[in-house]
This record gives structure tokens, sequence and C-alpha cells, in this order.
């Protein structure tokens, strides 16, 4: 069974779709022989145009081939069985500048810009009675994972969550052991991340517990009774010349979220660089990159490297 994961944060611009494409790179790369599948359920589909490039990725939205039609069957509008047709093997293989060959055992299952409109749309669709309803509507990833055995072909499947907890980023979570949240040390994440923490354990996991009480004559194997935080990411760090290496602000909230977190706060913390940005615009992970001075002249990809060896240790302990 796969180690599953959700990156996750309700506020948008702290790197989620970055850490969810140097995870699964990095996995890959790094660690020879781990499958990794990587399930872009934010409609804003950056990790998936990443990935492919705005071509590769348009003809899978037009070929139907994305994690929306997962969500359709339910809404009535398609009764086929969703297999694991959606899923593109290697697509870093498709784009040209990637050394796709350190990525061949990466696939992704893309999302699209309508994925916003069928967030809406399941919120407001009902089936059976109204438990079943609820319960059915939050775990269709987990029926996916489970009818498709896609479980079964991958050592890590990590999932891109919208700035949102909603019903998508519910089926995620419903299908995680873990989660990870990326923050930039500021002080709206300083009380956003415990509220987004108590979110989870109360309003999302506790939720979907009830649900699986009450719920009558479904499969639960894939569905996780628990999603454990894995732990906070720090990016997008600001450095400067004073004592501590950063900016006084960015000092000052990292101290906060260091004595509140403790063990939960993750090293290394990613630096700010238009070296990341100048990569994912390339198509390429920071680690093809290395050579450049806004990318290894920062040490952007060891930071990411050793980030990922850190962050598969603690899934691996899930």
């Amino acid at each position: 069974m796969a180690k599953r994961v959700s990156i996750i944060n309700f506020k948008g611009g702290v790197g989620k779709s970055t850490l969810a494409f140097h995870l699964g790179t990095g996995l890959a790369r790094y660690h020879d022989g781990q499958r990794v599948l990587l399930v872009d359920v934010d409609h804003q589909s950056s990790l998936s145009i990443v990935c492919l490039g705005g071509t590769q990725w348009e003809e899978s939205v037009d070929q139907k081939r994305t994690i929306n039609e997962v969500f359709r069957p339910f809404m009535g509008q398609n009764s086929a069985a969703i297999g694991k047709n959606i899923i593109t093997q290697d697509p870093m293989g498709k784009r040209p500048r990637a050394q796709h060959a350190l990525y061949r055992c990466m696939d992704l299952v893309p999302s699209s810009l309508e994925l916003d409109d069928i967030e809406i749309e399941l919120t407001a669709s009902h089936q059976g009675n109204a438990i079943n309803s609820e319960w059915n509507k939050r775990t269709l990833i987990c029926r996916w994972l489970e009818e498709a055995e896609i479980d079964d072909l991958y050592d890590y499947i990590i999932f891109d969550c919208p700035p949102a907890t909603k019903i998508v980023s519910q089926n995620a979570i419903a299908a995680s052991h873990g989660y990870i949240i990326p923050i930039v040390p500021e002080a709206v994440m300083e009380r956003g991340a415990p509220h987004l923490f108590h979110m989870m354990k109360e309003g999302i996991d506790g939720r979907l517990k009830k649900y699986a009480d009450m719920e009558e004559g479904q499969p639960r194997r894939t569905h996780v009774l628990n999603t454990e935080l894995v732990g906070l990411v720090i990016t997008r760090i600001q450095s400067s010349r004073a004592k501590s290496g950063y900016t006084n602000d960015h000092t000052q909230h990292l101290s906060s979220l260091k004595r509140y977190w403790c063990d939960y706060l993750i090293e290394p913390y990613i630096g700010q660089g238009t070296g990341v940005s100048q990569a994912l615009a390339s198509g390429v992970p920071v680690y093809d990159q290395g050579h450049t001075q806004n990318v290894g002249g920062r040490g952007l990809d060891a930071q990411f490297k050793k980030l990922t060896d850190e962050l598969k240790r603690r899934i691996d302990a899930l």
C-alpha cells in the first residue's frame, strides 16, 4: 500500500504546488525505485502545467484525463468506471528540457480549471440518505484508489490541494495517511496554522469518523481513520546579513513558530529566490538547475533534497 500524503494550506502563495513537485521529483530522483504518483486536486492546475507543459496539459483536459472524472459519477455526469486511464505516465518525459530519465517512476493525475465548478456542484449534489451521501461525496478518491487498484502501483501518492478545505480537499484528506503544511513565516500563518491543524483534526477528520460510524454497506479499506500531521515546511524565507541569517520580521515569526510547533517544524527551511520560479517556468525541478547561480549558488537544490529526505523519513513512519 502506498503512503499517501496531502499538501495543504487554506492560504495561497505559500508554495504548495512547488513543494508537491519537488517532493515527488526528489523521491523519484534520489530514492531509486520509489514509485510516485502526483495527484493535482487544485483547480488552478499549477502542478499539472509544470509537469506537462501547457500544450500537453490542454490535451489531457480535452481528452478528459484529469482528476475531475473521479467526481463526475456522483453528480450523474458519467456512469462509466474510472480507472488508470486518467493517469499520465512519465509526464516529465514529455518535457524536452527535463532530465526525464531520472523521473520515469513518477506519474501524474492532472487537474483542470473546471474542477472549481465541479466543487460547487459536488457540494450541492446528494445521493440516497443524507449520511451515506455525505460519506460518499468525501470518499470518491478513496473509492477510485481502491477499485482501480491504484494503491498497489505506487510507494507514494502526493495530493496537491487547493487553498481551501472544502469537499475536494476533504477527499484528499480522507485518503491520506498524513498532511504537510507549507508556510511562510508571517503573522497570518502564525495564527492560521494552529487554526488549520484543529480544523483538520476536528472539522475534517473528526467529521469523517462520524460519517464512517453511521455509514452503511460501503467498503472502508482505503479510508484512513487518522490523518496525522507530518509537519510544517518553511518556504520562501528571506535571508539577510542579520545574525539569524534572515530578515527581522521572518526571524521574529520563525521564533514563535518554533516555540509553538517544536519538532513539527521541519528543517531545512526553503529560502526565497528567483531560481525556484525560473526552474518551474522551464518545467524542471531545481535539482536540474544546480549548475546555475540562482539555484546552486543559493543552495536551493541542496535544501530541497535534504527536505525531501526528511519528509520521506517522517512519511514512512506514519
